[in-house]
């Protein structure tokens, strides 16, 4: 398939450049987190399944 400019002589280079006023670098997304946190989420909400589970064959 033949490339636009081939379809289109005459026409050049249209797009210019966009470059940033400072070198600084592109600050990254926060980290995910921990695996310490996620572990301490998940145990507790698993205490609080079980109490909630004890609670209602209890009756």
């Amino acid at each position: 398939m033949p490339s636009a400019r081939t379809l289109r002589p005459g026409w050049g280079n249209f797009m210019e450049s966009i470059r940033p006023d400072n070198t600084d670098p592109i600050p990254l997304r926060p980290a995910p987190n921990q695996f310490s946190t996620i572990m301490l989420r998940f145990v507790g909400l698993l205490a609080v399944a079980i109490a909630i589970l004890a609670f209602v064959y209890s009756r």
